[in-house]
């Protein structure tokens, strides 16, 4: 029998370039070369991916939540529809803010305020904001919370209730929102990745804004009442995070505005 003369590549088991690895002994020349071809190629691809995700998500906007800060303001506090309090504030159109109150968690703050509604009080809280709006949760226990009396006998009706101004019959489309994640407690919060959680606030009471946005990117805000100006916080929650349309007649009040709503005329998008 002719003997067999091992190949110019060395026997099976020697590593050789005959392309069989061994993990003990070295690796084979080709495998070399892929593996520092496929190593930088990996990670530019790693690169491009990760840059084109970033690109992909949506901008989670300038809302900042003053976690470390409390503040206080003073005004008149109002529980319907929703808890609010309207300061002085000479930087504002109207000469009025209109602050919304909340209470920590995924709650609204109208049982915190319905006894002392329509009379002068001093707020405390952190505030959240974003796009000029702004919202405070209330500090627990009843320093969130206090009557005092007001600086002078005008305070109380300069920053009464203001008398609503019909803007007419709209027809609007975008997001129901709630205002306490959106202006800073999360990023983002908005769109179908918030939807639960946004459910979960406005469940518990927190106020139902609708946002729009025009051309520009602009953003608006309307709080969400029904055809009588009460809360439709139950109401709206099938459509909360959806893009939508709405028929409504808008009002401005001060420096916010409101949309008196038939919840059945909302139809998602």
């Amino acid at each position: 029998m002719a003997s067999q003369t091992p190949s110019a590549s060395g026997p099976i088991g020697t590593n050789g370039n005959n392309g069989f690895y061994v993990g003990y002994l070295p690796a084979p020349a080709t495998y070399v070369r892929f593996v520092r071809r496929l190593v930088p190629a990996m990670a530019v691809l790693a690169v491009v991916v990760s840059a084109g995700v970033a690109m992909m998500q949506r901008d989670p906007g300038t809302g900042a939540w003053e976690t470390e800060r409390i503040r206080a303001f003073e005004g008149v506090v109002d529980a319907a529809p929703y808890a609010m309090i309207r300061t002085v504030d000479a930087n504002a159109e109207s000469g009025m803010r209109t602050i919304l109150l909340v209470r920590e968690g995924k709650f609204g703050a109208v049982d915190k305020v319905e006894d002392v509604a329509g009379r002068f009080a001093r707020v405390r809280g952190t505030v959240l904001q974003r796009d000029g709006r702004m919202l405070l949760e209330l500090v627990s226990g009843d320093e969130g919370v206090q009557t005092i009396d007001a600086p002078t006998p005008e305070s109380l009706t300069r920053l009464a209730r203001p008398r609503a101004r019909s803007l007419g019959r709209v027809t609007l489309r975008g997001e129901i929102i709630d205002p306490k994640c959106f202006f800073g407690a999360m990023k983002p919060g908005e769109g179908k990745l918030h939807k639960e959680c946004a459910t979960l606030c406005i469940a518990g009471g927190i106020p139902p804004m609708l946002r729009t946005s025009d051309a520009a990117g602009g953003a608006t805000y309307h709080l969400l009442v029904g055809a009588g100006g009460e809360a439709v916080n139950d109401a709206v929650l099938p459509f909360v995070a959806d893009p939508i349309e709405i028929t409504g007649d808008l009002e401005r009040c001060g420096d916010i505005t409101l949309l008196r709503i038939d919840p059945h005329d909302i139809r998602r998008l």
